[in-house]
């Protein structure tokens, strides 16, 4: 039965988790957070929606600048209307007034040609223009608020991508702490299989020395079944774990988790709940991502209100033009032109437009009050389970402390035939019920604790 003694001090070692060999989970954890960021999928097309946000960015600026562009147009026309130019009404009548006057007066009449009517077409049927067009805006209010909405914009994907690295840190450090937690689970059915084997082994012994009848071995292998049963599921779950925090740092499924060393880093609470509250509302991402999306609603409705005033471009025109390809001193032109528009009726389309952009902004108006509702009950959810799972995790460590007593004493009892089988498999079941119940508790609170960084908005690096 010394055998058996020895067995719940490998169990106790199991039970206690302090690896000091290992390196410290924040250490680990940091190295993890910095490989998801860098290669998780789901951040990278953030990073990409952010890069799109930047670009049209820069286009709303370039807007403001002047355009420049060649034009060049040739034409072949036919028809349309004609300009006639009657020369020879008018010049016939006078050449002949003219020889009349002559013939009086003794002189010689002049050979003056006879005049026709000339059509000029409106239409020439052959032309070219080729020209350098320069266009500057100069009075455009929508310029304006359209490149105010693209900054803000760009603002809130920034700020959006924020607010998914600090998520995704969370989900890393959760993942990493249910990894760990079905880690020491296993490690304890493990250890607690061993112990049970020495049962089944002491009770074969007693059985085959008439010490005890057949059902002591029964009762022993049914607790190795079960047991059994629970180690095949807590590697399942660790399997499970494992997939998952790799998925999310973009590596292979299988791939190796290194395992830190367990520290309780959390001191009690005693800051107030309100303050929690105000931090998580000045810190929160997600808070900057609605305010700038706020204000870009603000922006589109300027736009549709720069609807309603008068626009102003200056372009300049530098070319040549004629019936021919020539490019000479004869040929060229130039214009500068200043073009004034306003827009007084339009179907009253631009006050719809306006209503609708007045609707979006008291639409996301409701939301910036609902999530910032919203972030107040996540930290409170937060702040309160933070606290229950201290107070838990005190109390798993003294009901764990209690069972390896009871169980210490009641297996030096089953070791001396004092106790019997059934009160010393009810110690080994409370003895495995609490060490499960501590370990979950107290990875639970390292969940916790990463849930509280995350509804406070405290940044990752």
């Amino acid at each position: 039965m010394r055998q058996v003694e020895i067995k719940f001090w490998v169990l106790i070692l199991i039970m206690g988790q302090a690896v000091f060999a290992q390196e410290k989970i924040d250490t680990i954890l940091d190295s993890y957070i910095r490989v998801g960021q860098k290669n998780n999928q789901a951040l990278k097309q953030k990073d990409f929606s952010y890069q799109k946000s930047s670009a049209a960015l820069n286009e709303a600026r370039g807007m403001f600048l002047p355009s420049l562009s060649i034009e060049a147009r040739y034409s072949r026309a036919g028809g349309g209307r004609d300009i006639i130019f009657p020369v020879g009404d008018l010049m016939n009548p006078v050449y002949n007034s003219l020889n009349q006057l002559f013939a009086a007066s003794g002189l010689p009449q002049q050979p003056y040609p006879v005049l026709k009517n000339e059509t000029i077409p409106f239409l020439r049927e052959k032309e070219h223009e080729t020209k350098l067009r320069l266009v500057q805006p100069v009075l455009q209010p929508a310029l304006y608020y359209n490149y105010q909405l693209k900054d803000n914009l760009v603002k809130a994907s920034q700020a959006e991508l924020e607010a998914y690295k600090n998520e995704l840190t969370k989900e890393i450090k959760t993942a990493y702490f249910k990894y760990l937690q079905t880690d020491q689970l296993v490690s304890l059915f493990e250890g607690t299989r061993e112990l049970l084997n020495e049962n089944i082994r002491v009770s074969q012994a007693l059985f085959e020395n008439e010490m005890v009848t057949k059902d002591v071995v029964f009762r022993a292998n049914s607790e190795k079944l079960k047991l059994d049963q629970q180690l095949e599921e807590a590697k399942h779950k660790k399997t499970l774990a494992k997939s998952y925090f790799n998925f999310l740092l973009n590596k292979p499924l299988d791939a190796e988790i290194k395992i830190g060393r367990v520290t309780n880093p959390v001191k009690q609470i005693t800051t107030n709940l309100k303050l929690f509250e105000d931090q998580a509302l000045g810190q929160r991402n997600e808070i900057r991502q609605a305010s700038y999306a706020l204000s870009a609603t603000e922006n589109v409705k300027g736009i549709s209100t720069s609807s309603y005033l008068p626009n102003l471009n200056l372009v300049v025109d530098f070319g040549y033009q004629g019936e021919k390809y020539r490019f000479g001193k004869k040929d060229d032109y130039w214009m500068a032109s200043a073009i004034f528009s306003w827009n007084l009726f339009n179907g009253f389309k631009d006050k719809a437009k306006r209503e609708m952009a007045v609707l979006d902004n008291k639409t996301m108006q409701s939301r910036f009050t609902e999530l910032q509702n919203q972030i107040r009950m996540q930290v409170q959810n937060a702040f309160l389970g933070l606290r229950v799972g201290q107070k838990s995790l005190v109390s798993a460590k003294e009901q764990e402390t209690q069972a390896k007593e009871s169980f210490k004493i009641i297996s030096k009892k089953y070791e001396e035939g004092i106790a019997s089988q059934i009160e010393f498999i009810d110690a080994r079941v409370n003895l495995t019920n609490a060490g499960i119940n501590k370990i979950v508790t107290e990875y639970d609170l390292f969940i916790k604790l990463a849930e509280m960084d995350f509804a406070l908005g405290i940044k990752s690096e």
